[in-house]
Formats: structure tokens, C-alpha cells, sequence
């Protein structure tokens, strides 16, 4: 017999999701925008907590982190050269 074995509860489990820390690049994709991880969820803590890479309004994203992706760059490392 061939095929692919396993547990089918396993296909009700959601998909692994990227777990943002402190310092990240991330996008959030429920906005579409890219912002630097600035708290995450913890004790007093019920979200994660973004901030464009220049700085400017904070926003938040569920706990869960299942609107974050990660970012290229890095706010202190800019991608490519513009010209």
C-alpha cells in the first residue's frame, strides 16, 4: 500500500503561523502594512504592537499573530539600492 499516512484530525489543525519577536520586520496583512514588532503578547500584554520603521502611530494585531508575516529588510538595514 502507498500513500500518504496520517492522523485526520491533523487536517482541522491550523497552519502553523510565524511567531513575530521583538525587533521583527513584519506585515500585517489585515492593513497591508509593514511595521517594526514592538511589544509582543505576554503577562499585561494582550496583542502585538506595531510601529512604521521611521516611526510614527502604533497599532495593534491579534495575539493569535495570525495576521503578521515577516518583512524583508530591516528598518536599520534598507533593501537594495533605489537607483
Amino acid at each position: 500500500m502507498s500513500g500518504r499516512r496520517g492522523n485526520p484530525a491533523d487536517a482541522n489543525e491550523p497552519a502553523p503561523t510565524w511567531a513575530a519577536r521583538l525587533g521583527d520586520l513584519a506585515q500585517d496583512t489585515t492593513t497591508g502594512v509593514v511595521g517594526v514588532v514592538v511589544d509582543i503578547p505576554g503577562e499585561g500584554v494582550y496583542s502585538y504592537h506595531l510601529r512604521p520603521p521611521g516611526g510614527g502611530k502604533e497599532w495593534t494585531a491579534p495575539r493569535d499573530g495570525s495576521t503578521l508575516l515577516p518583512a524583508h529588510g530591516s528598518p536599520a538595514e534598507p533593501e537594495g539600492d533605489p537607483d
